[in-house]
């Protein structure tokens, strides 16, 4: 990455979405996690961001997305408010963005994540520049990180390469509820080969939004049985990055996918997002494996989509059985082929 001239209010990025394997669920204080959540960046689902800096006008924030003037802008405006406290900067200046995304908005893949995170890798760049510092430092990543936290909490996970970690864990002395921290060293080669298969079961606008099932997480009958267990997978996973073992990957990351629907099941009120075609498609990937003794197996957010994850090694078997069994349950047979990613890119253009 390289710096920004100091005369140049001007930004642009490229950050991924994330999956989590060990889901982030239930807030604290502001924007801070429950207990600690594992991802990895995928490669073709992406915002690119640019921000611009000028001090004509009466508006603070000019928010484009897609081309198109978007009300995205007052959350934009609520969010610079809010991190004025650290970059005193932003309040002498308006800010033009442009934002666009790879994926379409209903396809169950988190693009606040995405967005804020470019979005924050932009205004950290700036602050550098407005303030001379190099980039492409520890301290670079990890305020872009803790920015990013700020406008969306996964999108904190967004920033790195790879695997990331949220969250305080007795794993790493380094790891946070401010900011996430990368998994730089010793992931198995094989779990760079990970390929996620986004079966499309609704792209229709969820019951529940993932904030309100945050907050029903504060007075859960299993609030606190969750957050061990959160712990227990995040051990079990780091194990199984470590070693290449696949079998308890596919065993954890499963658990974990269930687990996050079962809280939305148990919570009060309660509330059910996955549809029977998400079940059918459970069913057949979890028969696949058996028959097959390939390992495959499902993640899911917040919604009705499956992740269906496998590694490279399996990548001709795994898509036949996509064409053959699975599309006929997915909405009109779309479904989205991505990969680990290698996280954001500075854009010059």
């Amino acid at each position: 990455m390289t710096g920004l001239a100091k005369h140049t209010h001007w930004s642009k990025w490229k950050c991924p979405s994330n999956i989590a394997l060990v889901k982030y669920w239930g807030k604290r204080d502001f924007q801070k996690p429950m207990n600690p959540s594992l991802s990895f960046v995928l490669q073709n689902a992406f915002t690119e961001t640019s921000v611009e800096l000028h001090k004509e006008g009466d508006q603070k924030v000019e928010f484009y997305f897609e081309g198109e003037i978007s009300a995205f802008g007052s959350r934009i405006e609520k969010y610079l408010d809010h991190i004025s406290t650290k970059f005193p900067w932003v309040n002498r200046y308006n800010f033009r963005i442009h934002s666009h995304n790879s994926f379409p908005h209903s396809a169950g893949i988190a693009s606040s994540a995405s967005s804020f995170g470019a979005l924050a890798l932009c205004l950290t760049e700036l602050d550098f520049a407005l303030l001379g510092k190099e980039p492409d430092t520890h301290e670079f990543w990890q305020k872009a990180s803790e920015l990013a936290r700020i406008g969306s909490g996964s999108a904190c996970r967004s920033v790195y390469s790879g695997f990331s970690i949220w969250g305080n864990t007795q794993l790493f002395e380094s790891s946070s509820d401010d900011h996430a921290i990368a998994l730089t060293e010793g992931v198995h080669r094989v779990f760079y080969g990970l390929r996620d298969a986004i079966l499309m079961v609704d792209s229709g606008t969820k019951e529940v939004s993932s904030s309100v099932g945050h907050k029903l997480m504060d007075e859960h009958f299993y609030q606190r049985s969750r957050i061990a267990q959160a712990h227990e997978n995040i051990n079990e996973l780091y194990l199984a990055l470590l070693t290449g073992d696949p079998e308890k990957f596919v065993a954890v990351v499963e658990n974990e996918a269930l687990s996050l629907h079962a809280m939305m099941m148990t919570s009060n009120p309660s509330f059910l997002l996955l549809k029977p075609n998400s079940l059918e498609l459970i069913n057949r990937i979890r028969r696949f494996r058996e028959k097959t003794q390939i390992p495959v197996c499902f993640t899911i957010d917040a919604g009705p989509n499956i992740h269906l994850l496998y590694f490279q090694e399996n990548e001709m078997d795994v898509k036949a059985f996509i064409e053959r069994e699975l599309l006929a349950f997915c909405e009109n047979g779309k479904w989205i082929d991505d990969q680990i990613g290698r996280g954001p890119e500075r854009l010059i253009n």
